[in-house]
C-alpha cells in the first residue's frame, strides 16, 4: 500500500492583492558605487545606500577592484559573486567582539502586518578558520550609529532613543562553513509597520556566539569573516480563504505513515494559524479523506488521522478547540463525484472550510 504524508496545497485561494516580485532592497547586490576599492576605505563612502551602524567598517570587492579588493580574488579569499560583479566581507566573530556590520535600506516602510520574506546569500572567507551555526538580521526603524566597534547586542539597541526594532531568524540551505560556494539564508515574516533599515551582522557576544565544529575553544587569533551579496526583500500575498468555500490539502505520493505533516505542510499550516488568529470570527472545519486502499474502518481510521494531525497542530500554535472541527471519512468520498475534479489530485487528501464562529 503506498502511504503518503501530507503537505499543503491551496487548491482554490484567493489573494486579498495582487503583488509583483518588487525586491524592496536598494542597492541590492551592492553594484551601484561611487569609487572602485583600491584600497582601505569606509564601505559607506564607496557603496551607495548602504552606512555603517557603528565605528567599524566591513570591505568592499569589486571586479574593477585591485587584487586585494578584488572579485573573485582578494586578501581574504577566493570567490565570484553570487550575483553581479560586487559583494561585500564582515567580520562576525573576533577578537573582544570586535564586530561589522552593514545597514541597508528598504525602498519603503514596510506595512504593519503583512508577510514578507528576505534573503541574501554567504560565503565563509577561505582564510576563515570559524563558522557559525546561524545567522540573523534586525529591522529597525531608522538608522543606527553607535561610536564603538563591539557588539550591537539587544541590550544595547534597547538603550538607543527612539529606537525599534526585532529580530528576525534565518534559515540556511547548506552548511555556513562552505567555503566554495555561497549559502543562502531566508525567513519569512510579519513586518510591524516600521521597518525601514536592515542590520546584517552577528549581534551576539563571543561568548553567545554559537559555532560549527567548536570542540575546542578559540584562540584570540581565530575568527569569522563572511562575504555577502544579493539581498532580495519582497512583499508576499497575504492570503484569505472564502468563507463556506471548499479547499484542498495534497499529498506527496509514498511517504511514511501517510499522516504526518511535513514541512511545506507545517509552513502552510503556519498561515492558515495566521488568517484564523486575524478572524477571531471563523472557525474551520477539517475533514480527511483516504484512498480505498483498504477496509471500510481502515480507511477511515486514517482518513481521521490525516484531519487529526492538522487540528492538532493548529491548536499547538494557539487556535481555540472550539473553532476548529475535524473529521475523518475513509473512502466515502471521492474526488470523482463531478464536485471536484481528480486531474491534479487524488481520493486520499484533507479538505477545510471555514466557516462563520458562533461561540454562543
Amino acid at each position: 500500500m503506498g502511504a503518503r504524508r501530507l503537505f499543503l496545497f491551496s487548491f482554490s485561494i484567493f489573494f486579498c492583492t495582487v503583488l509583483s516580485a518588487q525586491n524592496l532592497i536598494l542597492n541590492s547586490g551592492f553594484e551601484n558605487f561611487s569609487d572602485c576599492p583600491i584600497y582601505m576605505s569606509p564601505m559607506d563612502v564607496l557603496i551607495e545606500d548602504v552606512s555603517l551602524p557603528t565605528s567599524s567598517s566591513g570591505d568592499y570587492f569589486n571586479q574593477c577592484a585591485n587584487e586585494d579588493f578584488g572579485v573573485p580574488s582578494n586578501f581574504k579569499g577566493n570567490q565570484s559573486a553570487a550575483e553581479g560583479s560586487a559583494y561585500i566581507g564582515l567580520y562576525f566573530y573576533a577578537l573582544n567582539d570586535y564586530r561589522e556590520y552593514a545597514q541597508l535600506n528598504t525602498a519603503k516602510k514596510l506595512r504593519e502586518k503583512h508577510p514578507y520574506k528576505i534573503s541574501f546569500q554567504v560565503s565563509l572567507a577561505e582564510n576563515s578558520n570559524l563558522a557559525l551555526k546561524s545567522m540573523s538580521i534586525l529591522l529597525v526603524n531608522r538608522k543606527v550609529k553607535v561610536p564603538n566597534s563591539s557588539v550591537l547586542t539587544k541590550s544595547r539597541l534597547d538603550l538607543e532613543k527612539d529606537l525599534e526594532f526585532h529580530e528576525v531568524q534565518l534559515k540556511a540551505d547548506n552548511s555556513m562553513a562552505d567555503t566554495s560556494g555561497w549559502v543562502t539564508l531566508s525567513a519569512e515574516f510579519d513586518a510591524r509597520g516600521f521597518e525601514s533599515h536592515i542590520l546584517i551582522g552577528n549581534f551576539h557576544n563571543n561568548g553567545n556566539t554559537q559555532l560549527l565544529n567548536a570542540a575546542k575553544l578559540p584562540s584570540s587569533s581565530d575568527f569569522s569573516y563572511y562575504y555577502i551579496d544579493n539581498f532580495i526583500l519582497e512583499e508576499l500575498p497575504r492570503v484569505n480563504y472564502e468563507q463556506d468555500k471548499i479547499y484542498v490539502m495534497e499529498q506527496n505520493p509514498f511517504e511514511p505513515k501517510g499522516y504526518e505533516l511535513d514541512a511545506k505542510a507545517l509552513a502552510s499550516v503556519q498561515k492558515i494559524f495566521k488568517y484564523l488568529k486575524e478572524n477571531a470570527e471563523v472557525q474551520m472545519k477539517i475533514t480527511g479523506h483516504a484512498e480505498n486502499i483498504g477496509t471500510t474502518e481502515y480507511n477511515k481510521f486514517i482518513s481521521s488521522l490525516r484531519a487529526r494531525a492538522v487540528a492538532l497542530h493548529l491548536k499547538k500554535l494557539g487556535i481555540a478547540e472550539d473553532r476548529i472541527v475535524w473529521e475523518g471519512v475513509g473512502d466515502t468520498k471521492p474526488l470523482r463525484n463531478g464536485k471536484l475534479k481528480a486531474k491534479d489530485f487524488e481520493d486520499g487528501r484533507v479538505e477545510f472550510v471555514m466557516t462563520k464562529f458562533d461561540n454562543r
